[in-house]
């Protein structure tokens, strides 16, 4: 059997096309690599040949999400029926909309959408070949990423090669320093122990307990149930009331460190929601709430695990969904998955809490598969191991929308996408798998996009006035902004495949994820600056958006949306310089208004040079023109913007800025590593 030898060249020598000056052992960094302070890697060379193990072996074996084989199964078996989400009665005069065409039938998978992946996983290679290097395709810096392979975290979007592409057409380091000052900011921000500042407040000396009213706890639970719990719907309102006003309170919280935990986090997250909240961890009243919970969190893991457990963790896990929280979101999230399964949640169950434990299993499902996503991190849930069924919650039921079920699909579809384009395994696709698979997903995101109800579809203008009530908005907006997170993933990691196609053959990819990165800005609009706020809400999109926006600026700006694409930069720079407002400096978003400066100075000096070589080229200037008059340019304004990325029209976007009649790209400047890629030349498709 052959064993796979390593490259003599480093990947990441390879990219750039330099001689790759390596000291005698290939485990040690290579000179290049030290320099510019990344990870060197030796990839296997390609075999030409299999072993007769490997090509005995049965080719239809598949893998769950987290790696383990399962039986494939053949296509024929799969029939799903399409299926509608009614009410347990069955009334459809119980629903905000009181008619059918609101419930849109659940487009079936049939399939190779509904089949797992089949690539083997880069664990057997590992422990085949023994090889001294592997793969890593995570950020070095929150900001910064990977030279090699894309991670699913959309916000490290420059690489540091890209970094230098963009300081060279700028003819300056201005970006470089301000990439490195928004990387610490958003490092101090996120890290409980950092370096320079020491141990965050969250860690503060234990106080006691707040000292509330009667009424003003009842209050916090009631605001709770209301604006919280549709949306995350883990708890039966009648059981928690009924012990949380119990006249044996006092005993129950000092005798059940799970009661307590949950009890102080519902509090913390009812007077969150009433405008108790801070930005900043550690402060207001509703910290002061859930520094009780916390205390209790190392006692709560300590406990047997049953549906309490699960149910105060879950809670926290809630509560750090916001920018306060976000030093310990990932810990509290993970522990919360592992507790879901450790009390076997995942499983069908005949008890008569059934229904409470399957809504308790989902709702972590969905919180812990989108995080990991955002964070680019390994899922902690199996999803071949899960076999709850999904109840409906009639109060997660929005104007026509079963939210519940639907916040679930896309938490599917997250696990899916990164399992099968964005893993370790993953990298170990061929370039024709990744666009299969690439390919394969947008279909399934774009039935689940017409499997919305069209006052939450995206693509369609989000209007707040026709919602019957706040949560609905607040769905709505997250159905958008998963939509189009995905939608920039996999259109990110199809530039980054096909990075050796000529420009005008990426053009309808790259026309699409503008379209996204667009309609998110737009959408800003409609996010409460309010503690309460998730931190992917206030915070991860706007900024993946003002990256994809300046990206594009920066490299054509003699198209003809550069002028629309700076409006709407300084549209999202403006959003975060009142984050700083309202967040009292915590957030100093002001400093991402030089994103703005640099890119409209840069648009000017070129367009400038443009007009002195004698190119015609209009003013730049973009018409206030009402929309039923028409707009210059036959662009969009932001007021006005066209969310459907499939109508836009791509005439209005010039492709003549810097390609050369060959369809390449200015010397210099390669369009994949405008998306965080490897240089031109780079071997993805090693064995």
């Amino acid at each position: 059997m052959l064993h796979s030898r390593l490259s003599h060249v480093c990947d990441a020598c390879k990219a750039r096309k330099v001689k790759c000056l390596k000291p005698s052992d290939l485990s040690a960094t290579c000179m290049n690599c030290r320099k510019h302070e990344i990870i060197c890697v030796y990839s296997p060379l390609k075999r030409k040949f299999k072993s007769h193990s490997q090509s005995s072996a049965n080719p239809t074996l598949e893998h769950c999400s987290n790696g383990n084989p399962v039986d494939p199964v053949a296509p024929e078996t799969l029939t799903v029926e399409p299926s509608v989400s009614l009410p347990p009665d069955g009334n459809l005069s119980n629903t905000s909309s009181g008619s059918l065409e609101n419930l849109v039938p659940t487009p079936p998978l049939t399939g190779s959408e509904s089949n797992p992946t089949s690539y083997p996983l880069y664990v057997d290679q590992l422990l085949e070949s023994q090889q001294l290097t592997g793969r890593s395709q995570n950020p070095f810096y929150p900001l910064i990423a990977n030279e090699n392979y894309l991670a699913s975290s959309s916000m490290s979007f420059f690489s540091n090669s890209r970094l230098d592409v963009l300081s060279s057409r700028l003819g300056n380091d201005e970006l470089k320093s301000l990439m490195s000052q928004i990387s610490n900011m958003i490092k101090t921000r996120t890290e409980v122990h950092h370096h320079s500042l020491g141990p965050s407040n969250i860690w503060g000396p234990s106080a006691s307990a707040p000292t509330l009213s009667a009424d003003r706890a009842r209050h916090f639970v009631d605001v709770y149930f209301k604006y919280v719990h549709p949306l995350y719907p883990f708890l039966d309102r009648h059981e928690f009331e009924s012990r949380a006003f119990s006249t044996k309170l006092d005993s129950d919280l000092a005798n059940g460190a799970s009661w307590a935990a949950l009890y102080y986090a519902v509090l913390a997250l009812g007077c969150e929601a009433d405008g108790g909240g801070s930005f900043a961890p550690g402060k207001g009243e509703a910290w002061s709430l859930f520094r009780v919970a916390l205390d209790l969190y190392p006692r709560v893991l300590l406990l047997n695990t049953e549906l309490l457990e699960v149910q105060s963790i879950t809670a926290m896990a809630v509560f750090c969904l916001n920018l306060s929280g976000s030093q310990i979101q990932g810990k509290i999230t993970s522990e919360a998955a592992r507790v879901a399964q450790r009390a076997f949640l995942n499983k069908s169950s005949t008890s008569s809490d059934a229904a409470i434990r399957s809504r308790a299993f989902w709702v972590v499902y969905y919180i812990e598969k989108t995080i990991s996503f955002q964070h680019g991190t390994t899922s902690f849930i199996v999803d071949c191991d899960i076999g709850v069924p999904v109840p409906f919650i009639e109060e997660s039921f929005f104007d026509g929308l079963d939210w519940f079920l639907m916040s679930i699909r896309f938490a599917r579809l997250y696990s899916r996408i990164f399992t099968e384009l964005f893993s370790i395994s993953a990298t170990k696709n061929s370039k024709e798998s990744y666009l299969t698979k690439i390919t394969e997903f947008e279909k399934l995101l774009d039935k689940q996009r017409q499997a919305i109800p069209p006052l939450f579809r995206p693509g369609l203008k989000l209007r707040p006035h026709a919602f019957s009530g706040p949560c609905g908005i607040v769905a709505a907006l997250r159905i958008h902004y998963h939509f189009h997170e995905l939608k920039i993933a996999l259109h990110r990691l199809k530039l980054h495949v096909t990075r050796d196609q000529r420009y005008s053959q990426q053009w309808p990819t790259l026309t699409e994820m503008m379209g996204s990165a667009r309609a998110v800005i737009d959408l800003t609009r409609l996010i409460q600056q309010e503690p309460s706020t998730s931190f992917y809400i206030i915070i991860y999109l706007p900024l993946t958006a003002l990256f994809v926006l300046f990206d594009r600026v920066i490299h054509d700006p003699n198209s003809e949306d550069a002028r629309i694409n700076l409006v709407l930069l300084e549209s999202v720079t403006g959003f975060f310089s009142a984050l700083e407002y309202v967040t009292d400096g915590y957030l100093p978003g002001s400093m991402l208004v030089q994103f703005a400066s640099i890119a409209r100075e840069f648009y000017k000096t070129r367009r400038m040079g443009s007009s002195s070589n004698g190119e015609s080229i209009d003013s730049g200037h973009v018409s206030t023109e009402t929309p039923d008059t028409g707009t210059s340019g036959g662009a969009h304004l932001p007021w006005e913007a066209n969310n459907d990325i499939r109508s836009q029209d791509t005439s209005s976007f010039s492709l003549s800025g810097f390609i050369y009649p060959d369809g390449m790209d200015t010397v210099g400047l390669e369009v994949m590593d405008l998306f965080g890629g490897p240089m031109a030349g780079f071997e993805l498709y090693q064995a």
